[in-house]
Parts: structure tokens; sequence; C-alpha cells
């Protein structure tokens, strides 16, 4: 991962930073932000010959694995790279090598049974970014085929304006909308909406979490009978029982930076939703509906159940 920082700085305290105020973004980049703080770490113990390297290595890592605390993703990374201690602890840089490749080739298998449901004339609707959704949404372009997206720009940092800048790099014909649009584009139809998009950060046992907003649409688009198909690797199975307390709020300033004295804020960054039938998951093990995923999950990889 190339991340440029001051090299005067303490880097993974910088990274860990970096992830709390939403610069580096997203489940797969949170992840590999997390590995490359392990890469850091793993040099620094050259120098500080800690009695215990492995506990070194947590401590310095486990922060940038947690600052968001709905990024299993990054969570599991630890899992699988600390599941069995090392001792040679350079050998922990081999097991995050492997966990990054864990993370291209699910993503590769699930892109290529998501680029199958866009069909030739259908109209998509997406929320957020998702780097997962985006980059099916392409490949099933350059497959040629022809339809049309909806993007939500997503309040209040806008990560729908990444989706639309990625799309229309690649000529695909983008729409894009206010948030509250949505719901009330879902429930009334007028365009058509063949099926909705969405990615997911985190993976429960009996719901998911995502970017709020997320349930409204589930719930327009449920009463509407349009399909959900939300794509996420199983590597985002959180083993821990859900807990709402998860969900992150985030500052009021991201709303309005310079807010009258003493308004108050209430902002959630995430939705949970619970499964339901009309929601589908494209998973790099297929489609599977949202009570098979634990099952599936624990089988195809076992250290979550760690």
């Amino acid at each position: 991962m190339s991340l440029f920082y001051n090299k005067t700085v303490d880097l993974i305290s910088q990274i860990e930073e970096d992830i709390r105020n939403v610069k580096i973004q997203g489940a797969t980049a949170i992840a590999l932000a997390t590995i490359y703080g392990l890469s850091i770490a793993l040099d620094q113990l050259k120098k500080k010959n800690p009695p215990d390297p492995t506990s070194y290595l947590l401590k310095k890592v486990t922060p940038l694995a947690y600052a968001r605390p709905t990024e299993p993703l990054a969570q599991n990374a630890l899992r699988f790279i600390f599941g069995q201690p090392q001792e040679n602890p350079q050998n922990y840089r081999k097991k995050a090598k492997e966990y990054e490749n864990l993370i291209k080739d699910s993503k590769n298998k699930m892109g290529k049974y998501g680029a199958e449901l866009i069909t030739n004339g259908g109209v998509y609707l997406t929320h957020c970014h998702s780097s997962t959704v985006t980059g099916m949404i392409i490949n099933a372009h350059k497959q040629g085929r022809k339809f049309s997206l909806i993007a939500t720009e997503t309040r209040p940092l806008f990560q729908g304006r990444t989706t639309v800048s990625e799309l229309l790099k690649e000529n695909i014909d983008t729409t894009m909308i206010l948030d509250d649009v949505a719901v009330s584009l879902l429930l009334d139809n007028i365009k058509n909406i063949s099926a909705v998009f969405i990615g997911a950060d985190l993976l429960s046992e009996k719901g998911f979490v995502n970017k709020v907003g997320s349930r409204g649409i589930a719930y327009a688009a449920r009463q509407s009978q349009i399909p959900i198909f939300c794509l996420s690797i199983l590597l985002k199975y959180d083993p821990r029982p859900f807990n709402h307390s998860l969900l992150e709020t985030r500052d009021g300033s991201e709303i309005w930076p310079q807010a009258p004295t003493g308004l108050k804020f209430y902002a959630p960054a995430f939705d949970y939703i619970p499964y339901d039938d009309n929601i589908t998951f494209v998973t790099e093990s297929g489609l599977l509906q949202g009570q098979q995923l634990k099952s599936k999950a624990l089988d195809l990889y076992p250290f979550l159940k760690s």
C-alpha cells in the first residue's frame, strides 16, 4: 500500500488518525492500511528488540484495526496473521501477504458473480462508495453491457462523488441524486429501477452494517419488490454478537463546520439492516441469503472462530 507520511512523526499513529478522520476509508483500504502499519512495526523490531515481539506488534497494530469499530475486514486480518504465534516474528510479514492475496482473490470471485446480475437496458441504484460495487459495475460495462447507474451523493462526506467519478471515467451512463430522493425514487419507481447494489462494512449473524441511509433504501426497495444485492466478501463476517453500540457516530463538524454555538448533532455513520428475503448477498461463494452467511464464512475461513 502506497502511503506518504511525514517521516519525523510516528507513522503508525498517523495512519490511525487518518482512519479515524476518514482520510483512509473503505473496508479494503483500512485492512491494507493495518497491514502497512504491521510492516512498519516489523521494521521497528530491529531497533526496539522487545522481550515479546508478538505482543509488541499486536500493541502497535490493534489500534489501527479497531480505529473504526465496524471494520471486521481489518480486525480479521489480526485473527489470520496472529492466529498461530511465530517464533520468528518476521514470518508475520508472510502471513500478512497471504491475507492481502485472500482479499484480492475473494473480491475477484465475487465480482464475477456480481457482473452477471447486470443486464442490457437495466437501471441500477447504488449508495455511498464501495470499491467492490464500482469494480463489478465497471467489469460488466467492459463486457459490453449497456445500462445506467443512479448514485446518491452520500452526505456529509460525499462518498458518492467518488463513485460517480470512477463510473464516468469508464463512460458509464451515471446520474447523481440527493440522498433524500432515494427512498421516494424506489417507492414510486419513476425511474424503473431494476435493482439496488450496495456494499457492506460488517456482516453479522442476523444483519449487516452499511452506510447510514441503507436501511431506508432497503425498506423502500422491499416495499416496491425491487431486489437488493449486497456485495461483500465473507472475510467481513464478525464472529462477535452484534451490539448497536458498535455503530459509530461522527462529529457534527462534518455536517456543519461552523455551526451555531450550542447546536447539538446526532450523526450516525452507519445503519444496521436486518436480513430479509429481498436482500441477496453476492460473495466469493456465490449468491447467498443472509441466514447462510455465518455457516459459509466459518466453513471457508475457520480462523474466524478464534
